[in-house]
């Protein structure tokens, strides 16, 4: 596996960021857009391939053809969750085959900066010709995919606690009675990470509830013990 430390570079996310704010052509290659809960959004347009930036709010990113159309009211599963200072697309600089049937899907009321794949190359070029950060940011993705393969060697009811553990640990904020997690992790979005219902999970959580280990009212879920999950 390619490992960050193999491949170590002084690159960060925020520098990149700020070197395209401050890019003469940044009116012209960079958009930042407001996003809101199912807003979609593709690398692949029109107009050129995307690399996007997330600077606020809770995404999804999901497999297209993981969809089963003899269900209308199914939805695709969700594999990986992205917040701020993370990013989508990145990666296709290196390898076109790379994430080409995933997209990224707003979660709630989001925020992201929206670039020229072409515009980024070059950028890169010059400060990273080694894509030794790409190469980083493609170890990141490929560990959150092992994590979420792992996730199906389990029954449904540890499945569920895993993805709690996971939302906790990745996008949780700890209060004085535990740790809370984001309101845009609704019993559908862990329904779609985990391969379930939302009904399942419903009542893993009345379960968990009960064993004192989540709390569900006042949304959002509280974890109270995560080294029970």
């Amino acid at each position: 596996m390619i490992t960050t430390k193999d491949y170590a570079t002084n690159l960060e996310l925020k520098n990149l960021l700020e070197i395209c704010y401050e890019h003469p052509k940044y009116n012209e290659k960079c958009t930042v857009l407001s996003t809101k809960k199912g807003d979609v959004l593709e690398t692949h347009q029109s107009d050129g391939n995307k690399v996007y930036f997330i600077l606020e709010g809770y995404f999804g990113i999901f497999i297209k053809n993981t969809q089963d159309v003899s269900k209308k009211t199914s939805k695709p599963a969700i594999i990986r969750f992205l917040q701020k200072e993370d990013t989508f697309g990145l990666p296709n600089l290196f390898s076109n085959n790379w994430e080409s049937k995933a997209s990224l899907q707003s979660l709630g009321n989001g925020k992201v900066m929206a670039v020229d794949s072409v515009f980024l190359n070059e950028i890169l070029e010059k400060i990273d010709p080694k894509r030794n950060f790409i190469l980083g940011q493609m170890d990141l993705t490929i560990k959150e995919s092992r994590d979420f393969a792992e996730l199906s060697f389990y029954k449904k009811e540890e499945r569920i606690r895993k993805a709690l553990l996971k939302c906790a640990n990745v996008l949780g904020t700890f209060s004085p009675n535990g740790i809370l997690l984001p309101k845009e992790i609704t019993q559908e979005v862990l329904a779609r990470y985990t391969s379930t219902s939302r009904e399942y999970v419903a009542c893993t959580i009345q379960l968990l509830t009960k064993k004192n280990m989540v709390r569900n009212k006042p949304k959002p879920l509280l974890i109270l013990d995560k080294n029970k999950l």
